[in-house]
């Protein structure tokens, strides 16, 4: 059975992805695919959940298994197939591919065939839109980048003067304000 999965972003509304995968592929087939296509590390720690239809999540297919107890059924992704774990049309994921700040896409399965296709799954077959940055720090270095950009050098810049500083500073006990 063929899977089409559209794959959004609540961070931007132009991104969207259809990724195409065989009922038999893994989900860490799935997962490569997917950090392939966005230019990802598919290192960085990353989990797939089968939500219901209320984006709740039911069970953690995990890249690592870490063995925390998240009162949730956990399988790694090596071990979980598609089908096994993924079967009517409108069944609901999430894919959370910043693991530390909970950064993730919504993922939903919007068509099932029994049509085999020529090429070689999985693969992405639509996609639109640029895809965020994968870890926090790198949307905080963006940041700093276009804050870094906004200043013009021609602008007299502050200084830092010896008589700006609190003298008290200089002494090696404790500022007399305490």
């Amino acid at each position: 059975m063929i899977y089409l999965f559209r794959i959004i972003s609540d961070e931007d509304q132009e991104f969207i992805r259809d990724l195409v995968i065989d009922g038999s592929d893994t989900f860490l087939e799935f997962h490569h695919t997917l950090q392939e296509n966005l230019g990802y590390d598919p290192s960085q720690l990353a989990s797939f959940f089968i939500t219901n239809e209320m984006w709740e999540k039911q069970q953690e297919i995990t890249l690592i298994d870490m063995a925390a107890d998240s009162g949730l059924e956990t399988v790694t992704m090596e071990q979980a197939s598609i089908q096994d774990h993924v079967s009517e049309v409108t069944r609901r994921m999430i894919y959370v591919f910043d693991f530390f700040s909970e950064r993730t896409f919504f993922m939903e399965l919007i068509e099932k065939s029994s049509q085999p296709t020529d090429r070689e799954t999985p693969f992405v077959a639509h996609e639109k839109g640029e895809a965020p940055p994968q870890l926090v720090l790198d949307l905080l270095m963006d940041e700093q980048d276009a804050v870094m950009d906004d200043v013009d050098p021609e602008e007299e810049q502050e200084t830092l003067r010896l008589e700006d500083l609190d003298p008290d500073m200089f002494d090696t006990g404790m500022p007399e304000d305490f």
